[in-house]
């Protein structure tokens, strides 16, 4: 992972600071909401010999914000093509509910919070179109996203034991790690002026969560995340 980082991080800020113009890139403020789940955590934590006629579960996704900067640049001559490496925190996860017939209701809430990086190409298709449409872009890049807080899961149940659910929460603590997530960002925008505002979908390809040895019959799956993004930014010259 720590390769994986550094060469990200060289392609991000060697690309932009080796190629461009001083006179023709920017750097930028984002900030915005998120919307995120991980999916398949019924296959982690449940065993297949309970019958799925007596329990209820949902996946339930967690609102956050996002916050970041970005370098940007515009290839000269009208061109339709852009790079856009950016370092964004962004808190990601997601919830797991659980109901039973015995009465039983817990609610288990993944926390994550990441360092995203993302050298993101843009794609401008209507660039020629005139101003008004000129800013419409579509997005593509490899994300990174460091997971700063690996053991951040919160359990609540309906329990009256005193001290049971601290205690639940701190064992699933110790069980289910936060991992690294690699990702695809695709996404869609507009630019005006300085402004820019973006829709982003962030496809996970790798297991988020590490499954430790337990003996709560919890198994190691494949739980990957899925996020959306609503982000405003503002691009400033370096020359000022």
């Amino acid at each position: 992972m720590k390769h994986c980082l550094t060469l990200s991080l060289l392609f991000v800020f060697g690309t932009v600071f080796a190629q461009l113009p001083d006179d023709e890139y920017f750097f930028g403020f984002k900030a915005g909401a998120t919307y995120s789940t991980i999916d398949e955590i019924k296959t982690t934590l449940i065993r297949p010999v309970h019958p799925e006629a007596t329990y209820n579960t949902a996946i339930v996704p967690r609102y956050g914000a996002t916050a970041g900067m970005f370098f940007y640049y515009k290839f000269r001559g009208g061109s339709f093509l852009a790079i856009q490496p950016e370092v964004v925190f962004a808190m990601q996860g997601g919830d797991f509910k659980y109901d039973d017939v015995n009465g039983l209701e817990y609610m288990i809430r993944f926390r994550y919070e990441y360092l995203n990086i993302t050298p993101q190409f843009k794609i401008y298709p209507l660039a020629e179109f005139g101003e008004g449409v000129s800013g419409f872009h579509i997005g593509i890049a490899p994300q990174i996203g460091v997971n700063l807080a690996s053991t951040n899961i919160v359990y609540n149940s309906n329990t009256e034991v005193i001290g049971q659910d601290l205690q639940i929460q701190q064992n699933l603590r110790e069980v289910l790690k936060g991992k690294t997530d690699v990702s695809i960002a695709l996404s869609v925008g507009m630019e005006i002026g300085r402004l820019f505002l973006e829709a982003r979908w962030n496809l996970g390809l790798q297991d988020v969560i590490e499954t430790q040895a337990n003996g709560y019959y919890f198994i190691e799956n494949k739980n990957r995340s899925n996020s959306y993004q609503f982000t405003v930014g503002y691009a400033i010259p370096f020359d000022q």
